[in-house]
């Protein structure tokens, strides 16, 4: 069954829902006539890809077209005029843009999507609801419409960047072309004629200056606004969902959308921050008196810059918590001189960092863990099946350190189910004249020295990761808040139907 079918059954709320993002820049007669051909195009390729989207708003048009012929035999006046209306108003919005229709098709699928999935999701406890609410947000929704936005306007930028240099070359060649003229052509009236078009061509140039910096400044705001406002928090949104994802709970995803928007702002800001050089370049070989881009362009660049940093440090995740692979419905308990994995992924996917990013692995600096194995690995796309940007550490093992009166440790003796410890990775990114320092931690782990206290390590993770959003919270269980009899029953819940392949019971 289609995915336009799927949608039609819909319960009325979920409709609703749907109704509210198809508009005149795709409206839903189209959706509806053009159902199975639409869903068969990637439309989410030529998003990123101005040659295919170019053909894809061509050969829509083309089904357009033949859906006119077909309704005209049928003498439907009103699908006629209504066809008609949208055929030019696409062929109107798009013609330069091809690119936009892309996303835009793209986004209003993902949006079926997922409300296909809610509408699939059953019924859930005060913790998956609280997750359910942020994943569905509107904000979810404008991160990845304004990143795409940002993208094209950084493609624009590029343009007006061009034209700058192509005037500029013009002007050039015409004052060297009056430099090398003879004195008595210089008094001529077409001498004059040159003089006065030189002094339009600077007017112009000028004039493109204070634009494309108006248009860049405006970019990093909206960036700079994105950042702060929206992704950051899709971000927090998604770490707290592998929390309760860690005891049970409800799968989590949406780390490869996250990955595509921060991938997409990463090469927009490496982009502007080019266009930005260039401009430099273009002042150094002419400038003038007024000219904006001395007095602007530092303070842009390194507002970039910092946007840059920021993004990369954000994007250092943890996309598997550590885990043994004897106890893989226990992650984050570990036991001593026992190997457990862990994956790390970063959410920028350049080509130029695969296997130039080395990631080294220790344990919180409290001296009592050691991490022994191969602690240092560099990250690549063919690491993961996704093809992201990441490395696993499989062979990682701690081990408790001997006591400082040099007899031999509590290894093998006991637990401390307060006591949490944290893994910490770092790397360092350098990619085109930048150096980053990357750090990012495991949510907390409880080590064990015998597998009869994994009952009690275990209870320990629940209780933490059901109480709180702080995902570095170390000293927890110097102060631990109740823990409410709805979570406990859901997380029971959420146990029961692990341990049983998931199929679900309710004790909630």
């Amino acid at each position: 069954m289609s995915q336009w079918n799927q949608v039609q059954q819909l319960e009325i709320k979920f409709l609703e829902q749907v109704d509210q993002f198809y508009d005149d820049n795709f409206p839903m007669e189209i959706r509806h006539l053009l159902a199975q051909w639409i869903e068969n195009q990637d439309w989410e390729a030529a998003s990123n890809n101005e040659t295919m989207a170019t053909i894809l708003l061509q050969n829509l048009l083309i089904q357009l077209d033949e859906q006119l012929g077909r309704v005209s035999k049928e003498k439907n006046l009103l699908l006629i005029h209504n066809l008609k209306r949208i055929r030019k108003v696409l062929q109107g919005k798009f013609h330069g843009n091809p690119m936009h229709v892309a996303v835009v098709i793209s986004n209003c699928l993902r949006e079926e999507r997922r409300i296909l999935a809610a509408a699939n999701m059953p019924v859930q406890g005060p913790l998956e609801k609280s997750l359910q609410s942020s994943s569905v947000s509107e904000r979810q929704r404008n991160v990845e419409h304004k990143v795409a936005a940002i993208k094209n306007s950084v493609q624009m930028t590029e343009q007006d960047t061009k034209y700058l240099e192509d005037l500029q070359d013009e002007f050039d060649y015409r004052y060297k072309t009056i430099q090398t003229m003879d004195q008595s052509d210089k008094n001529s009236a077409m001498m004059n004629q040159e003089v006065l078009t030189l002094q339009e061509m600077l007017n112009s140039l000028d004039f493109k200056r204070k634009e494309a910096l108006s248009k860049m400044t405006q970019i990093i705001y909206e960036t700079d606004l994105l950042m702060n406002n929206m992704l950051i928090e899709e971000l927090q949104d998604w770490k707290r969902r592998q929390q309760i994802a860690c005891i049970g709970g409800p799968l989590h995803n949406g780390l490869d959308q996250l990955q595509n928007c921060f991938t997409l702002l990463a090469e927009s800001l490496f982009q502007l921050r080019r266009q930005l050089e260039k401009l430099e370049e273009q002042s150094t070989k002419m400038t003038y008196e007024g000219d904006p881009i001395p007095v602007q362009r530092t303070h842009m660049l390194e507002r970039v810059t910092f946007l840059i940093y920021n993004l990369f440090k954000n994007s250092f995740v943890v996309e598997r918590q550590p885990c043994m692979p004897t106890h893989p419905q226990r992650p984050l308990v570990l036991k001593t001189l026992i190997q457990f994995t862990v994956k790390l992924r970063l959410l920028i996917k350049l080509p130029e960092l695969n296997y130039q990013v080395k990631v080294k692995a220790s344990i919180d600096n409290n001296r009592r863990f050691v991490l022994c194995g191969t602690n240092v690995k560099a990250m690549s796309i063919e690491e993961s099946s996704s093809g992201s940007l990441s490395v696993e550490f499989r062979h990682l093992q701690p081990k408790e350190m001997k006591s400082s009166a040099g007899g031999k440790g509590n290894e093998g003796c006991h637990m401390v189910t307060e006591e949490l410890h944290s893994i910490t990775f770092e790397t360092q990114i350098c990619l085109y004249g930048l150096t980053i320092d990357l750090e990012t931690s495991s949510l907390p782990v409880v080590m064990i020295s015998n597998v009869s206290q994994l009952p009690n390590a275990w209870a320990s993770i629940i209780w933490y990761n059901v109480s709180t959003n702080d995902s570095q919270n170390l000293v927890f269980f110097n102060n631990p808040p109740p823990a409410t009899l709805s979570q406990l029953l859901e997380v029971m819940s959420w146990q029961f139907s692990s341990s049983n392949s998931r199929h679900s019971i309710n004790i909630c």
